[in-house]
């Protein structure tokens, strides 16, 4: 486990979801741990590492350095890698999914009168509240979501563990959208708990009592508690597909790191390899 000043350490320099270990821990149930300036996570027979140094510039000799280090100390079965970039796996491990982490630069965000169109007529039909809990009203709509589309166990599992992550990690906060009935439209879960960055976490959206603009509206809502607890970025995840990559881009989102996902096992996919793809 980390120790309170490796936590503080972790805190100030954390740029990647995987950087974050109450969340982590609380989706996944894997224990964090400090490897030089590496985060791994212990889960049962396997480990992921995150082959994105804290503070350090990425080296790929020193990340693989390091790695050697955690398979040496927990002799895991299986081994899950993120990283900018890998080119010394053997052939046994092979690329699982590639993409590139987006973010948002606060001092640089302006907004297009498309994107202030959109939260002024959001913000006529709706209201937006903040705080720490997810009620039943929320988990519905995450049932709803799941049940829109084919996911895997490993997928589910992370979405079916959000409220656990949100009660249990007091930088997480909801952000919920309601109609003047009091029916939840849509709800983010963002995460404050690094120094320099805000986390886009999850969005979800009422197929019933959907209105145009609701995600605009609640992301105004984040970039202002952002830009309040003083955070100069926002991180706003994977590109994933074209429709989300569209968003991110509107808002003045930017690709920056290289997302590559490595992994080996004898055993069944392992819930990591969807920790960094949810959405």
């Amino acid at each position: 486990m980390i120790t309170a000043p490796e936590a503080g350490y972790i805190a100030s320099h954390a740029h990647v979801p995987e950087h974050l270990p109450g969340y982590v821990t609380a989706i996944s149930s894997a224990e964090p741990y400090l490897i030089d300036d590496y985060l791994c996570y212990r889960g049962a027979g396997s480990i992921v590492f995150v082959g994105y140094p804290l503070q350090s510039r990425f080296d790929e000799v020193a990340m693989m350095a390091a790695l050697e280090a955690a398979i040496a100390r927990f002799a895991p079965e299986w081994v899950a890698l993120t990283a900018p970039a890998v080119s010394m796996l053997g052939a046994t491990c092979r690329a699982r999914e590639s993409d590139r982490y987006y973010r948002l630069d606060l001092s640089q965000l302006r907004l297009n009168r498309n994107v202030e169109g959109m939260i002024r007529r959001a913000s006529r039909e709706l209201n937006v509240e903040s705080g720490g809990r997810i009620e039943e009203e929320h988990t519905r709509l995450i049932a709803e979501f799941l049940g829109s589309r084919q996911f895997g166990e490993e997928a589910r599992t992370i979405f079916e563990n959000i409220p656990a992550y949100v009660s249990s990690v007091s930088s997480a906060r909801i952000f919920s959208a309601r109609d003047w009935d009091g029916h939840l439209v849509a709800f983010d879960v963002a995460e404050f708990g690094a120094e320099n960055y805000a986390f886009y976490q999850f969005n979800f959206r009422s197929r019933t009592h959907y209105v145009p603009g609701a995600s605009d509206l609640l992301f105004s809502e984040m970039v202002n508690l952002a830009r309040e607890c003083g955070k100069t970025y926002i991180h706003l995840g994977l590109g994933v597909n074209e429709g989300i990559r569209a968003f991110k881009r509107k808002w003045g989102g930017v690709p920056s790191l290289r997302y590559e996902f490595f992994g080996h096992s004898s055993g069944r996919l392992h819930i990591f390899e969807s920790l960094a793809s949810k959405l």
